[in-house]
């Protein structure tokens, strides 16, 4: 029996917790599913000084006193109302967390599920705007014999979920050349992809051949030739990614893939993928770059953080306009359009998502990126 079912950690136990219930149910599904468990006994050590991060951590049972120095300490119970919100603000590196009392915690993903946060508010978006359905790459078609056959990939009916194509999305988005796709263009790159059956012994990709799409092995394995039949050779597996050097670089293929078996690949072209990757509505900036742009004093600014409400006053920002991005839209008239706005990093891809919303009613804005 895993930890998450021992423990019921479940959808119903984890919706409570901010900014958890924002997700819409598939996707809370999925970062519960990604998530890990620590258990830990009275008495135990669970983070040192100067620790690192690499979770958002959610306190479900027990009890942990943090320690800021020899007079300095506070008690963080998972009963009380504060621990509906992650951890990781409660516990900055200078400090060191104890347990006073046995239990677990859930540690999630962090840029999973920003990303999922940032999937469920572009759905919203989509929905409110009254766009069609998603679309999603149905399963490969059975007893086909056509050597190469392709078709568009269908629509799904709305709210219909399809785990295995949810998986395949989130393994795509966490390759690094996709890794900053906005929300806003997600459902339309996945629109554009076309799925072909391909057959043992094809070839794929040729080298010293013009680059024409992008490549994602559904079904199957394929191997990749490099300097011939006689140079390197590797394979490829299912959710293995090939192709996009010579559309990112523009120049000739630099390999052969040939297919190992008969198998199904998800292929995007060569226009589509260089137009969707970079969205040219969304304009980002550092934060040393909005700190200039506040002290030059040359134009009207506005920091924005658009988290909920909930999430807003846990963790508070100094002199910052809030607006929760469920709102955004219907707060558009009150906004002064000779202001720029600054999205805050604290927002994650829902920032961009707000960026869209904004730069569709002509105001100014960028987004502030770690």
């Amino acid at each position: 029996m895993s930890l998450h079912k021992e423990l019921n950690i479940t959808e119903a136990t984890m919706e409570k917790y901010s900014p958890l219930n924002q997700l819409s149910k598939k996707y809370l599904n999925q970062v519960i599913k990604r998530s890990q468990v620590m258990t830990f006994n009275a008495g135990e050590t669970l983070f040192e000084k100067n620790h690192e991060l690499p979770f958002t951590y959610f306190l479900l049972k027990g009890e942990v006193k943090v320690k800021k120095g020899l007079l300095s300490s506070e008690t963080l119970n998972a009963d009380r109302k504060e621990s509906l919100h992650p951890l990781n603000k409660r516990i900055p590196p200078e400090t060191s967390v104890k347990a006073t009392q046995s239990g677990h915690m859930l540690m999630v993903d962090t840029v999973f599920l920003d990303r999922a946060l940032g999937w469920t508010e572009a759905e919203a978006e989509k929905d409110a705007l009254k766009s069609p359905s998603k679309g999603a790459l149905d399963r490969p078609s059975k007893g086909t014999d056509t050597a190469v056959s392709s078709q568009v990939i269908t629509e799904e009916e709305p709210g219909e979920f399809d785990p295995e194509h949810f998986d395949w999305m989130a393994s795509l988005l966490s390759f690094p050349l996709f890794f900053n796709l906005p929300p806003s263009n997600m459902e339309t790159i996945f629109n554009k992809f076309e799925r072909i059956t391909v057959k043992e012994g094809e070839i794929v990709i040729k080298d010293g051949d013009e680059g024409d799409y992008f490549y994602l092995l559904i079904e199957g394995s394929a191997k990749v030739l490099i300097g011939g039949d006689g140079g390197k050779q590797f394979h490829l597996s299912k959710g293995s990614y090939f192709g996009e050097e010579a559309l990112v670089s523009d120049t000739l293929r630099s390999a052969t893939v040939v297919m190992n078996e008969d198998g199904v690949l998800a292929r995007l072209d060569k226009a589509t993928f260089q137009s969707l990757l970079h969205d040219p509505l969304v304009q980002y900036v550092s934060a040393s770059e909005y700190k200039e742009q506040v002290q030059s004093g040359m134009k009207t600014i506005a920091l924005l953080d658009i988290r909920s409400l909930d999430e807003f006053e846990f963790a508070p920002l100094p002199q910052c306009l809030h607006i929760p991005l469920s709102e955004l839209r219907q707060r558009i008239p009150q906004l002064d359009k000779s202001t720029t706005y600054y999205l805050t990093s604290e927002g994650g891809q829902r920032s961009e998502i707000a960026a869209h919303i904004l730069c569709q009613n002509s105001i100014e804005v960028y987004v502030i990126k770690d």
